[in-house]
């Protein structure tokens, strides 16, 4: 991959596009997925036009007590047992002076000012979108991508000269630049030699071959493999769009286990391996013939599809990540009381955690699939785009009793 000037295009920033695809910088989707998704990287400058973040709408630009707000309330998320998070001191830091990298995992019992370096660190929190409103819809932005290959949200804070080091990822992401501002330097170099004494995986040398200062709203693109290294010129914000990239590995056992669990009950209990024939062999250590093809003939009722696949992908892929769990209403409604309250004022949403996909005529929400009829299909579409839907609304029966299924389970909620 040749990472030159002009493969790393600034777009026009004043540029229009459909709200979803702005971020593009007025380029097309296809044209970004034909000439950049997975080839090389795109700077794109104010994708997103003095983007303030998501923790404190006016701390874009200040030092003062509404910057010092915004870094507190992530500061605080990290000490959430259903967040995950982890603390990254660089060496340098004035304060304590560290030779080498520190890595901490939280949660943590406290976290503030106080209990920090003044400089060198950066707090990683992962999943932000089912934490923070407005996550799902900044993700929204970017749904050019299929929503099956977007992972999550990562936002990271870092004082001046906080870093996570050189490193390259597996995966496809867009860094967006959130308040303050944050250096980058890529490589497509191919020393992949990974520092043996540090405590995060970054590599052992590092050789950059572009450098551009990012400002808040600025977007870059990087694609699987690109060497990077990112340090902030000041305390700042940086949103990381990461992509699901499943190694082959963790398919198939995936895969495996999805079919241990849907075959079970297929598979009558009581039957047993059984060879009434048996015949003596002549080296009672080998394994006969005979018994690896009982053994085959069984495995051989072990079949799929694609329909089989796409049903494990479904649920594969909007299944919950732990440590996330879902509450139930404190008071469930009945049925009656549920339709009665949806014929209401007020929305409809989606737990911030839940995650819906659809493939035909079967919809996934959080690891479960269900069949479904072409109203509820656009329902239920509406809902996952949009995460939540106004009030009043009208519901055919089947749609009724599986969202107040969803109610019930805490997938969602009526405000």
């Amino acid at each position: 991959m040749d990472v030159t000037s002009d493969s790393l295009q600034a777009a026009h920033p004043h540029a229009t596009a459909p709200a979803e695809t702005s971020v593009l910088g007025g380029m097309d989707p296809e044209t970004f997925l034909r000439d950049y998704w997975q080839k090389r990287p795109l700077l794109i400058r104010q994708a997103i036009p003095n983007f303030r973040g998501l923790f404190e709408p006016n701390s874009i630009g200040k030092s003062g007590a509404a910057a010092t707000a915004a870094r507190d309330a992530f500061l605080s998320l990290a000490t959430r047992k259903d967040v995950t998070s982890r603390l990254v001191i660089a060496p340098g830091s004035t304060r304590r002076q560290p030779q080498r990298w520190e890595r901490s995992d939280g949660p943590f019992d406290r976290l503030d000012a106080s209990t920090l370096p003044p400089s060198h660190f950066s707090l990683l929190i992962h999943g932000i979108e089912s934490h923070v409103p407005g996550g799902w819809e900044l993700l929204r932005r970017f749904s050019f991508i299929p929503s099956a290959r977007i992972d999550d949200l990562m936002v990271s804070y870092a004082s001046k000269g906080g870093t996570v080091g050189p490193h390259d990822d597996l995966y496809d992401v867009f860094l967006l630049q959130g308040p303050g501002r944050r250096r980058w330097q890529v490589s497509t170099q191919d020393d992949r030699t990974l520092d043996s004494d540090a405590a995060i995986k970054v590599l052992k040398s590092f050789v950059p071959e572009q450098e551009w200062l990012l400002e808040p709203g600025d977007i870059l693109y990087l694609p699987p493999g690109i060497a990077h290294f990112g340090v902030s010129d000041e305390p700042c914000f940086t949103y990381s769009i990461g992509f699901l990239a499943p190694s082959h590995r963790e398919l198939v056992q995936n895969f495996l286990g999805y079919l241990n669990e849907v075959l079970e009950p297929g598979i009558a209990p009581d039957a047993l391996y059984h060879d009434p024939e048996l015949r003596t062999q002549q080296n009672p250590l080998e394994i006969g013939d005979a018994m690896v093809d009982q053994v085959v003939e069984i495995l051989q009722h072990v079949r799929w599809d694609r329909d089989t696949v796409g049903d494990f992908l479904g649920r594969l892929l909007t299944g919950r990540k732990l440590p996330e769990s879902f509450a139930a209403p404190s008071r469930t409604l009945s049925r009656s009381a549920f339709t009665r309250r949806l014929h209401g004022q007020g929305r409809l949403e989606l737990a911030r955690i839940s995650r819906g996909l659809v493939r035909g005529d079967c919809l996934f929400l959080n690891g479960e699939a269900h069949h479904a009829g072409p109203q509820t299909l656009q329902l239920f579409t509406r809902l996952v785009h949009e995460r939540a839907l106004p009030l009043p609304l009208v519901m055919d029966e089947p749609t009724l009793e599986l969202f107040h299924d969803f109610y019930t389970a805490g997938y969602l909620r009526i405000v």
